[in-house]
């Protein structure tokens, strides 16, 4: 159902800001901005991703850490040997702007990557109110690896992949999937469907092997793209839903909006194609059979209409996300609910955003927890019915 990434990229700062950094220091050791030299850890490398956005990248952990243009020009006074302080009069020296306003975005952004982790310099202990706010930003949710080899399976199909035109594979696969929607909304129209029965097990396990395909649908579209998918498993939608994913952190390299909305919708555009072949089937048969595509087909499209909502952290979500070249749309939403309500500084990269931005992010972050909890209720509920009927 889902390909989350194993965390969104963690951001650096934009340095633009006016802001004093006084109240974010305020109870903290502030010694090292004068005795430290800065150093980005041996592993930590500088690329690109979405829009050519520049990235750091450690290969010890895993993670990314998204900087500002302007943070790169910083990174690149790194010599081994300067201190915050040193960095600071050097972007000062070479730059007409205010050097208070300077002083306090170099300073703002060399503490942002050094609590991210890429510098040589241990990250400091956080407060309670910084976790909860770098918390919202990740939106982590449990989950639990099955396999670190959908690599293995998929190579041979995506070696034949690379070999054909990447306009005709595409095109092709747009065809299946509105073919596969047309028959399906026939069906649906059309015929009226079984009531669920004892053959409706078997609807529910066959859509369990649907979901199995659906997650390698994305993961074939990432090896396709030479996009690692590091592990796919089970992880807990809204800590209550167990849902499929697959690992793609690595698609945070692919560049291109249409290429990362192209993973995200790959499940879905799976689900369609066999909810075809279900419809296919339901429109020629009689009898269990009959019964059981019946069956499955319901369970398909409400499959494909939860998964397509993108006030959930689902396929419709991230595809959104990536056509609007937007990076942790909902982590930033959430982080800026957690900003209001409790005075948590903001990182500097959302300091910057206009009054109009922040209303919408506020808005979009309210309407994903409401509907959220709403889902959760049903799910619990759901739960709760289930349960009672096995206990009789």
């Amino acid at each position: 159902m889902r390909s989350p990434a194993t965390a969104e990229p963690q951001q650096g700062a934009s340095p633009a800001s006016s802001e004093t950094v006084t109240g974010e220091v305020s109870g903290r050791d502030t010694a090292w901005l004068d005795t430290e030299p800065l150093t980005l850890r041996a592993t930590v490398e500088l690329t690109d991703g979405l829009d050519g956005r520049p990235l750091l990248f450690d290969s010890d952990t895993g993670k990314y850490v998204a900087v500002s243009k302007a943070g790169t020009v910083i990174l690149s006074l790194f010599d081994g040997n300067a201190t915050a302080r040193d960095l600071v009069r050097r972007v000062t020296a070479s730059s007409s702007a205010d050097p208070e306003r300077i002083e306090t975005a170099v300073v703002r952004f060399l503490t942002e990557i050094r609590q991210a982790g890429v510098l040589t310099l241990e990250p400091q202990e956080e407060t309670r109110r910084e976790r909860v706010l770098k918390y919202s930003l990740r939106q982590k949710m449990p989950r639990k690896p099955l396999t670190r080899s959908v690599h293995v399976l998929l190579e041979p199909v995506a070696k034949v992949l690379h070999k054909l035109p990447v306009p005709a594979v595409v095109g092709m696969w747009i065809l299946l999937t509105c073919a596969g929607l047309t028959t399906a909304g026939y069906a649906l129209a059309t015929r009226s469907l079984p009531d669920y029965t004892v053959w409706s097990g078997l609807a529910a396990l066959l859509l369990i092997l649907q979901i199995a395909i659906h997650e390698l649908a994305h993961a074939l579209v990432c090896q396709s793209l030479r996009v690692p998918v590091r592990e796919a498993g089970i992880t807990l939608m809204l800590y209550v839903m167990p849902v499929a994913y697959v690992d793609r952190t690595d698609a945070y390299r692919v560049k291109g909006r249409a290429p990362r909305a192209l993973i995200a919708l790959a499940g879905p555009m799976s689900d369609a194609i066999w909810a075809g072949i279900t419809a296919l089937v339901l429109l020629n048969t009689t009898g269990p059979v009959h019964e059981v595509t019946g069956a499955l087909l319901q369970l398909q499209v409400l499959l494909m209409i939860v998964n397509l909502n993108p006030l959930l952290p689902s396929d419709g979500y991230h595809a959104l996300e990536s056509a609007m070249g937007s990076v942790n749309l909902r982590g930033r939403s959430f982080a800026f609910l957690v900003h209001l309500v409790t005075r948590a500084p903001l990182p500097s990269h959302l300091l910057v955003s206009s009054k109009p931005k922040r209303v919408g992010y506020c808005a979009f972050g309210i309407l994903c927890a409401l509907y959220g909890v709403f889902m959760a209720g049903v799910i619990l509920t759901w739960w709760w019915h289930l349960i009672e009927g096995l206990i009789g």
